[in-house]
């Protein structure tokens, strides 16, 4: 006699008594808003950093130039 799981994953069929059939449409939308509103968060964040970084970078390349301008000014 083969065993049989009671466990169906991919159940086409719903077990809940009330009917709904899932997430309304307000419950999904509100999911997709909040979704949209950490990925835009996280978006903000890593634009923010890399504009921090390259900012850092360019002010050092700015004083490195400088450097050298000056001492091919000093050799006049």
């Amino acid at each position: 006699r083969p065993i049989q799981s009671t466990l169906r994953l991919f159940s086409s069929t719903t077990t809940s008594s009330s009917g709904g059939g899932g997430a309304g449409f307000f419950a999904r939308v509100g999911s997709f808003i909040a979704g949209a509103a950490l990925t835009a968060l996280a978006t903000e964040v890593y634009i923010f950093m890399e504009i921090r970084e390259g900012n850092l970078e360019m002010l050092k390349k700015q004083r490195e130039l400088e450097k050298r301008i000056a001492a091919l000014e000093k050799k006049k």
